[in-house]
């Protein structure tokens, strides 16, 4: 299977991915969309892929003008084909990338010496023990896992909202049906979308979505309204 690099300094190009490893990355037309809604909170961003497979949404990431990129798998296979992924499209790619083979569910604190230079020095101290808080989390657990305990992994996926920086999105992939929009809770800034058999919850703290967004919501509320 391959898969194509939608838009930004790489597009066009093809990934690799490997056949029958079970990793389930986003369709171009769902990744095109999402990137289109975060469009301004890639460019600059720190990001972290997790669950990345093969690195898909994090390398579209990179090619939309992220500054760093963690990505977080398991899988021995596609962190291979992961960091040939990045190093076919250079030393940038590579430079801008960390891979990791850690909890995707709970990564360790991120900090400043291992993503360098960042743009976030004005959020932390001197210190390159400061912890780097991203901009954008990519969450892509699992169908099964997600689906034997729901109410356990949108609990999960709150937590890594808690270590976002200020107005940072965390991008949950699920299978459609599993959670709707009645089991997130009303401190947040949800954008809950279905294409087909996927999924995606588009997590913010209350009040930090994008404005474009919130006035979005505001305007189909008011219709709402106006329809009762």
């Amino acid at each position: 299977m391959s898969l194509k690099i939608i838009g930004g300094d790489y597009g066009g190009r093809v990934l690799r991915s490997v056949k029958g490893l079970g990793t389930r990355p986003l369709l171009g037309q769902v990744r095109e969309a999402l990137f289109n809604i975060l469009q301004e909170q890639v460019p600059g961003a720190v990001v972290w892929d997790l669950f990345a497979g093969t690195g898909a949404s994090g390398i579209e990431a990179l090619s939309r003008g992220a500054a760093r990129v963690l990505f977080v798998e398991k899988n021995g296979r596609a962190i291979d084909v992961l960091k040939g992924n990045l190093q076919m499209l250079g030393p940038d790619a590579v430079e801008r990338a960390v891979v990791q083979r850690v909890d995707a569910w709970e990564p360790p604190p991120m900090t400043a010496a291992l993503f360098g230079a960042t743009g976030h020095e004005e959020d932390a101290d001197a210190s390159t023990d400061a912890e780097v808080a991203p901009d954008v989390i990519f969450l892509d657990p699992p169908y099964a896992m997600v689906a034997e305990d729901p109410v356990k992994s949108l609990a999960r996926a709150r937590k890594l909202l808690s270590r976002v920086a200020r107005g940072g999105c965390v991008v949950f992939h699920f299978e459609a049906g599993v959670l709707d929009a009645d089991d997130f809770d009303d401190d947040l800034d949800l954008d809950l979308r279905e294409w087909g058999t996927t999924a995606i919850a588009m997590m913010w703290q209350k009040g930090e979505a994008p404005e474009r967004l919130r006035r979005r919501w505001a305007k189909e509320r008011g219709r709402g309204a106006d329809e009762a």
